[in-house]
């Protein structure tokens, strides 16, 4: 029987932390599945599902723990089974958000979301130097998944309403299913 476990890292950005992750997983016979991996204020923070057979769980666990010595602080956790179906005619969207970057953006729009039941998938934020001035511009990018009785026309109404007030763009726009491409 294969496990799924949920492994976060977190290091002082240099070469070599992937690398020295995936031969842990490989020595213990886990393969990655999925992740996430980026440099974070100077730090590389990673979110990894990798499967392996339940029998290995323990000692890849504890051989992943050992990385703390090299200044890798990891984290491990059963993955949830999907529930696919609670998802079943939701429609997927993208949120595209930029503006002058400022406190509580992204607690704007996510409490909007949560207060609607869309359920976010990713976002991806970065700050950057505006080209001509050097201000501080904020960028946001976010998967949805927007469930059937959700008036899109209200969503981007209300969107329109918070762009105008937090002073940012907001562009939302549905997102071609595989099948449909």
């Amino acid at each position: 029987m294969r496990t799924q476990l949920l492994v976060t890292s977190v290091g002082e950005d240099r070469p070599g932390i992937v690398a020295r992750l995936t031969e842990v997983f490989l020595a213990h016979g886990a393969n990655l599945e999925e992740s996430r991996m980026a440099i974070l204020g100077g730090e590389f923070a990673a979110i990894m599902l990798v499967s392996l057979a339940s029998d290995q769980e323990p000692g890849l666990g504890a051989a992943l723990a050992r990385l703390h010595s090299e200044g890798i602080t990891v984290s491990v956790k059963r993955a949830a089974q999907s529930k696919v179906d609670r998802m079943e005619g939701f429609t997927s969207y993208r949120i595209k958000l930029s503006g002058a970057d400022h406190e509580g953006i992204v607690f704007r729009v996510s409490s909007y979301l949560k207060d609607n039941s869309i359920n976010i998938q990713a976002v991806d934020t970065q700050v950057l130097n505006a080209p001509e001035t050097g201000l501080p511009l904020f960028q946001m990018t976010a998967s949805l998944l927007v469930p059937p009785n959700v008036r899109v026309s209200e969503v981007r109404k209300d969107l329109n309403r918070i762009a105008d007030e937090e002073s940012v763009d907001i562009d939302l726009h549905e997102v071609a299913s595989p099948a449909a491409v």
